[in-house]
């Protein structure tokens, strides 16, 4: 059954979420450069100007800025304006003043007229650019920083707010270019090397925004924002080590900051320091709009097949931000794995009722409908799906599987071959189709299937166990067996490779090898039973904790570790049950049962 998910597994640089944020970060950006080009440094030029008339007061509302005297200031600059109307400099001036003050409407005004008058005036056009993107006007702004570059292009920080400017719009590709030219012409200017960081992780450049991000905390040390990035940059990098080292410093210079806690918390989770990982803060303080964290430890939880803490993270991101269709999309696929394919149609069909047209929903519905053996169902939502996406060599794969499970052997063939066409290398399908042959006695043409399915998949364990069954039907023994000890090196534990070896050999008339492989088939098929068993009984366990029936789960984890005394699972369930009796002692046992088997196991509650 072809399984989809939804990507994962790249940086959040440049989502929704983390857009909003950068809006932010950038917002304060702008402000802090708009604070450095309004201070009113008066020029050569400026300084050489005589005194008298609209001079005295230009000059008089520019010491009052350096002072902070904001309205004073501005009312200097008027009387300056009103003497000589043409004044430009004095009405960029006065546009900083208004600025400073917020009145960024009456400043855009100013700054217009300054560049009017003189259109040469670079600042006055960065400085336009500023109050531009203060308001808002992300495309004039743009305008504004470049027609300024153009008049001056060997001022960094034009092409920083230039380049910022850019990131807002999305245009990632123009923005490093821009961000370069800033670092090139002050590779002091610590905003530079940060958004250009920023950047490269959102084209996923990982190495080199890394390298910006360590640029930038040598530069700054307590830059806890950019010890944040670097260690989220080195974590969707695999540098689980240099992640939890960044993180750590981002939590000591801003530990009100909610994502790099969560991040800690996945980096040392995926180190196997459950217990740091548990002592970050959980997430419950995170706004609808940072719930990525929290679906990326769910993610993680679900691939290390902790089933029932991803359960609770997907759960909990759905409920922090109800519209965010992949948490539903991998909280369908968790309950997939956790054989719930009840929970897994709610959470999948919650997904379609948002995004009606995702696909990845479509086909993992339609997996969840086979999973309950509803393949009226599944045949209904692959064809719609198939009518969404004609050319998915997977729908017309998973289309097939629900047919040949209703036993419409000839419309599941006809599916298959429709994949195979779409996506000749699809193994899968070459499986699913040589095993509908097989039942069809078309011997000759299951072992095409199978071969082809190795061809694309050559440790493809069923189809080779397949294969050997077909060749042991054809007579062909000694090809049978080579085919089925191929598989069992694969899959050593499989009970049936053992049994059909097993019967190959003593058609060959080697009974002593022929009776060891039954014998170790048995006592599979009985690990196997027990497993099952185990599982079920260790299920049933958790359902009367959630009834609050702590006795009877109690029996039934026992009963599972009788069954199967090594998954350390069911000693940790015992051990939070004996818990909540009130029985340390025991339970603290059990938990360092469970601990020897799986080290990584979080500590009792």
């Amino acid at each position: 059954m072809a399984q989809i998910t939804g990507g994962g597994g790249k940086p959040p640089f440049l989502t929704p979420s983390f857009l909003k944020e950068f809006v932010t970060r950038t917002r304060t950006l702008v402000v802090l450069i708009a604070l450095i080009s309004i201070a009113p440094v008066s020029t050569a030029s400026q300084r050489r100007r005589k005194p008298g008339g609209a001079d005295v007061h230009y000059n008089q509302g520019l010491a009052l800025l350096e002072k902070q005297q904001t309205d004073r200031a501005i009312a200097e600059l008027k009387v300056a304006i009103a003497l000589n109307p043409a004044y430009a400099d004095a009405h960029n001036a006065l546009g900083l003043a208004l600025a400073r003050k917020g009145e960024l409407n009456l400043a855009v005004e100013s700054f217009r007229k300054a560049v009017e008058l003189d259109p040469r005036l670079y600042k006055a056009r960065r400085n336009l650019g500023t109050a531009l993107q203060q308001l808002g006007d992300i495309d004039g702004a743009i305008e504004a920083f470049k027609q300024s570059a153009l008049l001056k292009s060997d001022d960094a920080d034009t092409h920083l707010l230039l380049g910022v400017a850019l990131q807002h719009k999305q245009l990632v590709d123009e923005s490093i270019v821009e961000l370069r030219k800033a670092v090139r012409l002050n590779p002091d200017l610590v905003e530079a090397h940060f958004y250009l960081g920023y950047a490269l992780a959102a084209r996923d450049e990982l190495r080199a925004a890394v390298a910006e991000f360590e640029t930038v905390v040598k530069m700054k040390p307590d830059y806890g924002e950019a010890h944040y990035y670097l260690g989220t940059a080195r974590w969707f990098s695999g540098d689980v080590a240099g992640a939890v080292s960044a993180l750590r410093k981002a939590v000591k210079f801003t530990p009100g900051h909610a994502e790099s806690h969560y991040y800690l918390g996945l980096a040392l989770l995926k180190r196997g320091d459950l217990q740091g990982a548990t002592s970050e803060p959980s997430g419950s303080q995170f706004t609808p709009d940072a719930v990525e964290p929290r679906h990326a430890m769910g993610q993680l939880l679900s691939d290390d097949e902790d089933l029932d803490e991803s359960i609770e993270a997907f759960r909990a991101a759905t409920k922090l931000k109800p519209d965010f269709v992949d948490a539903y999309s991998s909280l369908g696929l968790a309950l997939v794995s956790r054989r719930d394919p009840d929970g897994a149609i709610a959470a999948f069909k919650t997904a379609l009722t948002l995004q009606p047209g995702n696909l990845v929903a479509h086909h993992n519905l339609g997996m969840a409908y086979i999973q309950k053996s509803d393949y009226v169902a599944a045949i209904a939502e692959y064809q719609k799906l198939i009518s969404l996406a004609p050319e998915s060599a997977e729908a017309h794969y998973n289309l097939g599987l629900a047919l040949k499970n209703k036993d419409q052997f000839d419309e599941a063939a006809a599916a298959l071959k429709k994949a195979i066409s779409l996506q000749p290398s699809l193994p899968e399908a070459h499986y699913t189709l040589g095993v509908i042959l097989l039942q069809q006695s078309k011997l000759a043409e299951a072992a095409a299937e199978f071969s082809a399915a190795l061809k694309a998949k050559p440790d493809y364990a069923e189809a080779l166990y397949a294969l050997g069954t077909v060749l042991q039907q054809q007579g062909k023994l000694d090809d049978a067996l080579t085919a089925l000890r191929q598989a069992l090196k694969i899959a050593p534990n499989a009970p049936e490779i053992h049994n059909t070896i097993g019967t190959a050999l003593r058609q060959k008339g080697d009974i002593e090898s022929a009776r060891a492989e039954f014998q170790e088939a048995a006592r599979l098929n009985k690990k196997k039973s027990d497993t099952q068993a185990a599982m079920f009984a260790l299920n049933t366990g958790r359902a009367r904790i959630k009834e609050g029936n702590v006795d009877a789960a109690i029996e039934r984890f026992e009963a599972a570790i009788n069954l199967n005394p090594d998954d350390a699972r069911g000693h940790y369930e015992l051990a939070k049950a004996l818990l909540q009796k009130g029985q340390k002692e025991a339970a603290q046992a059990e938990y360092q049962k469970a601990k020897q088997l799986e080290p990584r196991l979080k500590p009792l509650k």
